[in-house]
C-alpha cells in the first residue's frame, strides 16, 4: 500500500508485513538458463530484494494489468509503439482536416470593454448614431459629392493619394536658412516626381497647384520672410498655420522642431467622372505609380517611392540637421509589411532556437523533431478545437500563444527525457527492462506535468474574468493549447521514445558496442544516453544491485552537489534570504508607486516608440504630439443622448465580439420616451445651453464662442429667422426638421452653414455630433454634443476622467421630465477599458495565486511545501516589477493581459521542485531537497534556457506586441528560475517538512491509489 522501507517498524522487513509475493520470483522463472549477454540492454536482472516489488516477467497473462489503471497503456506503448505513434497524429490530422481552423479576419476587434454599464452605454450610443448617419445619408440631405457629377481630369485633390512630408530639425531650428532651403528642394522635387499627376489649377490650365505648406500659407519662401510673417500673425492665422508648424513652434522667434507639407495628387484620372467614380479601380492605378506590386508589396526602382527615397538620401547628405519623413496611404502597406516580415523572421528564428536547444539537451534529432512537431500540432489542433466550441474567428493576439507553448512544451519534454535517462541509473527492478523503465518514467513525468499543466491552465483561464473579449479568449485559447500539448506529451511522445530506444539507441548498443567494432561510436552513444561502457568502447559487465556507482551528468552533479552544498552553508543561506527579501520588497514598492497607466491607444503602439515607422504612422494619422490640432481640426466631443434605455442600453444577442466589423449590438430604445413633445424641444435647447457653460467645452479661436453642436438650438434659431413658431407641433416635428436640413439658406441656424450655426467643422462632423433617429413620424433617439478642449491625443486618465465625470453629472442633472438621458464622451470607451484592465489584474492575480496554492496542495499533499512554493511565486511577481519599471513602467492593453498570466508562467519550475521534494523517500528536509535538485534541477533549468532563448530573440522585433511579449516572458522566466533554484531550496532546507510532516492524509491516500501501483521507493512492474 505504498509503505517505504524507512516506515517499517523495528527490524521487520517488507516480507514480514506484506507476506510472500503473489507471483513466482524472478529467480524461479530464470533459473533454467542464464541468457547470453548480447548487449547492455539484455543483461540479466539481479534478484530483487525482499522489500521491493517483484518484477513481473514477460509472458505472464496479467502483466498488461500490472501497475494500476495505467499499466495497460504502458504495456501497449512498449509492445506496440507504432500503433499510437501513427494513430494519434492521424486522428489529429483528420480532426484538423474535417473541422478546419477558424478564419482570421480580426486584428484589433474585441479590444474594448463590453459588459460594464459605461461601455454598454457608449456602444449603444455609437450603434444608434450609426443608424442615424445611415438614415441621414439620403439624396435629400447634402452629399459631399455626386458620383455622376463630372470634373475635368486632375482638377480635384485625391487626399488619400497625396503625399505628406514632415521635416524635423535635430537642433530645433527647422526654419533656419539651410533647413528652409532643404524643405523647398524636397517639396519641389516631390512635385516633379509626381509630374502630370499633380492637382491642376483649373480645367484649362495644366499648372500644378503649389504644395500645401508653410510656404504657401505665408506666401514666403525664405527663412527671414517666414519668421517675419509668424511675428505679425493674428490668432486666426496662427490657428490656421498649426497645420504646417510643430506644437512647440515659437511664433516670436521662429524656433521650433517640426514643419510639414503636402504634395497634392490630382484626380480624377482620364476616363473617370470624378475621384469617387470607380474609386477602387482608380486607387489601383495610383498604387501602380507608387510601384508596390508583388507578394511583399515592396517598391520597385522606377516607382515614386524609390525616387523619393533617393531624393531624401541626397538631401540628407547635404544637410545632416534635417530629418525627412514622407508617407501617403498607399505607402502604408509596403512599409508595414516590411516591418512585419522582419519580425516574422525573428519569430521563426525563435522556433528554430527552441528546436536546437531541445536537440542539444536530449541528444537526438529524431526526438527534437518529434518535440517540435507535437508543439506545432498542439497549436493547430487547438485552433480546430476553438472552432468546435463555437468561435467564428481567431485574433492576432492569439498567435502569440505559440511562444507560450514553446517554453511549456520544451519543459515537458525535458521532464520526460530526464526521467527517462535517470531511469537507467535506478535499481534493476526499474532499469532492468523497457517496460519497467517506462512505467517509472511515465509515472514520475505524468505527475509532474499534470501539476504544472493544471496550474497553468487555471491561471490562463482566469483571463476570462476580464471584460475585454480579445484578452479573455486569449487565455482560454492558450489553455486549450497547453492541454493538447500535455496530451501529446503523455500519450504520443512516449511512443517516440520507445521507438527511438529500440531502433536507434539499442541499434547503437547492439551494433558498435556489443560487437566491439567501434569504440568511438560506443562512447558517443554512452555520452548521449548514459550507457554503461568500459574505457575503449566495450560494454560494461552487468552491475548487480547496490554495486553501480551514481552516474550523473554535469548539470545534475552541479545541482545535486555544488548548488546544494552552497545552500547548506547557513551563512550563505541567510544571505539568500536577505537578498531575495530586499528584491521582493523593492519590486512591490515600485509596483505600488511607479507603475502608471498608459496614455496610448493600440493604434499608437503597434510598433515600438523608437520605431521610425510608428512615428510615421502617428504623423500620418494625426496621432503625433509633434503637431497641435487646429480649431477646425479633429476634436473629441461629449454627448448627451436621449431615447436609449439607461440601465439596459444595448442588446448584444447574435453578435460575436471577435467578428469582423462592428458587431456591438442593437440599441434598446425606450418606448415610453416622447421625443416629439414641445416640452422635449425646450428641454433639449436647455441642455445645449448648459453644454456651453461646461468648463471642458472648447472655445472657437475667432470669437471665443463655446463649440456646442446642437441641432435643436440651430433649428430654433432657423425658425425664428423664418418667423416660424417654436416649439413646433409634435405631429409635424420630423417633417419640419427634414425641411430645415434640406434648406440651403444663409440665415442664422441654417443646417451645416458655418455662417449660420457657427460650426466651423466639416459637414460630416456636424452629423456625427448632433442628430435624431426617426421611425415614421416619431423621434426615437436624439443627441447633442460639445467639442472638448482637452487635446485630441490626450489619454491620461488623471486628465480625462474629470472631463468624463463633468459630462456624466450633466446627464444626471438633466434626468427630469421622464426623459432619462445619459452623457458620455468620445473617451468613454478608453476609460472603461483602462478600469476593466486594472480591475482584472487586481482581481485575477490573487485568484490565480489561490488556484496555484490549491493545485499545489492537491499535487503535493503537503501544506508546508505548498505554502513555500506559493510564497516563491509571489516573490517572482514582486521581482518582475523591478524590470518592468526599468523597461517601461506603464500598464496598457498588452501589459495587463500579460500580467494576468504571470502566475501561470512562473509556477512551473517551483512546482516541479516542490513535487519532486515531496516524492523523495528520504526523511530529512535537506536530503529531500537534494533529491529534488538532483532529479528536477536539470529539467527546469533546461526549460528555462529554452524559453529565455526563444523570447530573447523577440527583443529585436519592431512590432510592440512582439517586443513586449518577448520582454514579459523573458523577465518572468528569468526571475522564476532564479527564485526556484535559490530561494525555494534555501527555504525548504531551512523550514521544509521532514518525513511526512505537513502531509494531508486523504490527499496522500489518493496519491497512492493513482500512482500506478508504485512509489518512487518501489520498483516498477517488469516487462518487455
Amino acid at each position: 500500500d505504498g509503505l517505504s522501507t524507512r516506515s517499517l517498524p523495528g527490524d521487520a522487513s517488507a516480507a514480514d508485513i506484506l507476506g510472500p509475493p503473489a507471483v513466482p520470483s524472478f529467480e524461479a522463472k530464470k533459473a533454467a538458463a542464464e541468457p547470453e549477454n548480447k548487449g547492455i540492454y539484455d543483461a540479466a536482472a539481479p534478484p530483487a530484494p525482499m522489500n521491493e516489488m517483484v518484477v513481473i516477467p514477460e509472458g505472464d497473462e496479467e502483466e498488461k494489468h500490472a501497475g494500476g489503471c495505467f499499466g495497460g497503456f504502458v504495456w501497449l506503448v512498449v509492445t506496440y509503439p507504432l500503433v499510437l505513434l501513427i494513430l494519434v497524429p492521424l486522428i489529429a490530422i483528420m480532426i484538423m482536416g474535417t473541422v478546419g481552423i477558424p478564419p482570421y479576419p480580426a486584428f484589433i476587434e474585441g479590444n474594448n470593454a463590453r459588459n460594464s454599464l459605461g461601455a454598454a452605454q457608449y456602444d449603444a450610443f455609437v450603434a444608434a448614431r450609426d443608424d442615424w448617419l445611415d438614415q441621414s445619408a439620403t439624396p435629400s440631405a447634402f452629399a459631399s459629392l455626386d458620383e455622376n457629377q463630372e470634373y475635368a481630369p486632375f482638377t480635384q485633390e485625391v487626399f488619400s493619394q497625396s503625399i505628406n512630408v514632415w521635416f524635423e530639425s535635430r537642433s530645433g531650428t527647422v526654419l533656419s536658412e539651410q533647413n528652409v532651403a532643404s524643405q523647398l528642394r524636397i517639396m519641389n522635387g516631390f512635385q516633379e516626381i509626381v509630374g502630370g499627376y499633380c492637382q491642376r489649377t483649373s480645367a484649362t490650365d495644366s499648372t500644378c497647384r503649389a504644395p500645401s505648406s508653410i510656404f504657401s500659407g505665408t506666401g514666403k519662401q525664405d527663412s527671414a520672410g517666414i519668421i517675419q510673417s509668424l511675428n505679425s500673425a493674428t490668432d486666426t492665422q496662427k490657428d490656421r498655420w498649426k497645420n504646417f508648424l510643430g506644437a512647440q513652434m515659437d511664433f516670436s522667434t521662429g524656433l521650433g522642431t517640426w514643419t510639414k507639407g503636402r504634395v497634392r495628387v490630382g484626380g480624377p484620372l482620364e476616363g473617370y467622372k470624378n475621384i469617387s467614380h470607380l474609386e477602387d479601380e482608380q486607387g489601383a492605378k495610383y498604387e501602380e505609380l507608387y510601384k508596390r506590386p508583388g507578394f511583399t508589396g515592396l517598391s520597385t526602382p522606377d516607382g515614386w517611392i524609390a525616387k523619393m527615397n533617393d531624393l531624401v538620401d541626397e538631401e540628407k547628405g547635404a544637410n545632416g540637421d534635417l530629418i525627412v519623413r514622407f508617407s501617403s496611404f498607399p505607402m502604408i502597406a509596403p512599409v508595414f509589411f516590411g516591418a512585419l516580415l522582419r519580425d516574422a523572421l525573428l519569430s521563426i528564428g525563435a522556433l528554430f532556437a527552441v528546436g536546437i536547444i531541445i536537440w542539444l539537451q536530449v541528444g537526438s534529432v529524431m526526438l527534437s523533431v518529434a518535440s517540435m512537431f507535437q508543439i506545432v500540432v498542439s497549436f493547430v489542433l487547438a485552433l480546430s478545437t476553438w472552432r468546435i466550441v463555437g468561435n467564428e474567428s481567431f485574433t492576432f493576439i492569439q498567435v502569440l500563444v505559440i511562444f507560450i507553448i514553446l517554453g511549456i512544451g520544451a519543459d515537458d519534454v525535458f521532464v520526460f527525457m530526464d526521467a527517462w535517462k535517470q531511469s537507467r541509473a535506478q535499481r534493476k527492478g526499474i532499469s532492468g527492462s523497457l517496460r519497467s523503465r517506462l512505467q517509472w518514467t511515465w509515472a514520475r513525468a505524468f505527475a509532474a506535468m499534470l501539476v504544472t499543466t493544471t496550474t497553468t491552465i487555471g491561471a490562463l483561464c482566469l483571463t476570462g474574468i476580464i471584460d475585454v473579449p480579445s484578452i479573455a479568449t486569449f487565455g482560454t485559447f492558450a489553455a486549450i493549447v497547453v492541454f493538447w500539448n500535455f496530451f501529446f506529451c503523455v500519450v504520443w511522445f512516449p511512443n517516440v521514445v520507445i521507438v527511438h530506444e529500440k531502433y536507434v539507441v539499442r541499434g547503437c548498443n547492439d551494433g558498435c558496442c556489443a560487437k566491439r567494432t567501434c569504440g568511438c561510436c560506443c562512447q558517443m552513444c554512452a555520452k548521449a544516453w548514459a550507457l554503461d561502457v568500459e574505457e575503449g568502447g566495450k560494454p560494461a559487465a552487468p552491475a548487480h544491485h547496490g554495486e553501480k556507482e551514481e552516474d550523473l551528468r554535469a548539470l545534475e552533479r552541479f545541482f545535486k552537489y555544488t548548488l546544494f552544498n552552497f545552500l547548506m552553508d547557513k551563512t550563505k543561506r541567510y544571505v539568500v534570504f536577505v537578498v531575495f527579501a530586499v528584491i521582493a520588497v523593492t519590486g512591490t514598492s515600485l509596483a505600488a508607486t511607479q507603475v502608471k497607466l498608459t496614455d496610448k491607444a493600440l493604434t499608437e503602439s503597434f510598433l515600438r516608440d523608437t520605431s521610425d515607422i510608428q512615428q510615421m504612422f502617428n504623423l500620418l494619422l494625426g496621432n503625433s504630439p509633434a503637431f497641435d490640432t487646429t480649431s477646425d481640426g479633429r476634436k473629441r466631443a461629449g454627448h448627451v443622448t436621449y431615447g436609449i434605455n439607461q440601465g439596459s442600453p444595448i442588446d448584444r444577442s447574435g453578435t460575436y465580439a471577435l467578428g469582423e466589423g462592428d458587431q456591438i449590438g442593437v440599441p434598446v430604445f425606450r418606448e415610453s420616451a416622447d421625443l416629439n413633445s414641445a416640452s422635449f424641444q425646450n428641454h433639449l435647447v436647455e441642455t445645449c445651453d448648459k453644454i456651453k457653460g461646461l468648463p471642458s467645452v472648447a472655445l472657437r479661436v475667432a470669437d471665443k464662442v463655446p463649440e456646442s453642436i446642437c441641432f435643436m438650438s440651430d433649428f430654433k434659431a432657423y425658425r425664428a429667422a423664418k418667423a416660424l413658431p417654436f416649439p413646433t407641433a409634435p405631429g409635424t416635428l420630423v417633417r419640419d426638421l427634414n425641411a430645415w436640413r434640406g434648406d440651403r439658406c444663409t440665415v442664422a441656424g441654417c443646417y451645416k452653414n458655418a455662417e449660420g450655426t457657427g460650426v466651423a467643422n466639416l459637414d460630416k462632423t456636424y452629423d456625427e455630433n448632433s442628430g435624431f433617429l426617426t421611425k415614421g413620424d416619431r423621434i426615437v433617439f436624439a443627441f447633442v454634443s460639445g467639442n472638448l478642449s482637452i487635446p485630441y491625443l490626450e489619454q491620461e486618465l488623471s486628465v480625462i476622467e474629470p472631463e468624463y465625470d463633468e459630462w456624466r453629472k450633466l446627464g444626471e442633472d438633466q434626468n427630469k421630465d421622464g426623459l432619462e438621458p445619459f452623457a458620455i464622451t468620445d473617451r468613454t470607451d478608453w476609460i472603461m477599458l483602462m478600469h476593466t484592465l486594472i480591475n482584472g489584474v487586481v482581481t485575477g492575480v490573487p485568484i490565480a495565486l489561490c488556484v496555484a496554492l490549491t493545485v499545489l496542495i492537491l499535487a503535493t499533499g503537503n501544506i508546508w511545501v505548498s505554502l513555500v512554493a506559493t510564497l516563491t511565486i509571489v516573490g517572482v511577481m514582486g521581482s518582475f516589477f523591478i524590470t518592468f519599471v526599468a523597461n517601461n513602467g506603464k500598464l496598457g492593453y498588452y501589459e495587463c493581459m500579460f500580467l494576468q498570466i504571470t502566475v501561470g508562467m512562473s509556477v512551473d519550475y517551483v512546482v516541479h521542485l516542490a513535487h519532486s521534494y515531496n516524492q523523495s523517500p528520504r526523511h530529512a528536509a535537506a536530503d529531500k531537497m537534494q533529491d529534488s535538485l538532483g532529479e528536477m534541477g536539470i529539467s527546469v533549468f533546461s526549460g528555462a534556457i529554452t524559453t529565455l532563448a526563444a523570447s530573447g530573440l523577440l527583443f529585436g522585433c519592431e512590432f510592440n506586441v512582439f517586443y513586449q511579449y518577448g520582454s514579459f516572458i523573458f523577465f518572468v522566466i528569468l526571475w522564476s528560475i532564479i527564485w526556484a533554484m535559490l530561494f525555494f531550496p534555501a527555504m525548504m532546507i531551512q523550514l521544509g517538512p521532514s518525513g511526512r510532516s505537513g502531509d494531508i492524509a486523504p490527499i496522500r491516500w489518493a496519491h497512492r491509489q493513482i500512482c500506478m501501483g508504485m512509489e518512487d521507493d518501489h520498483a516498477a512492474p517488469g516487462g518487455g
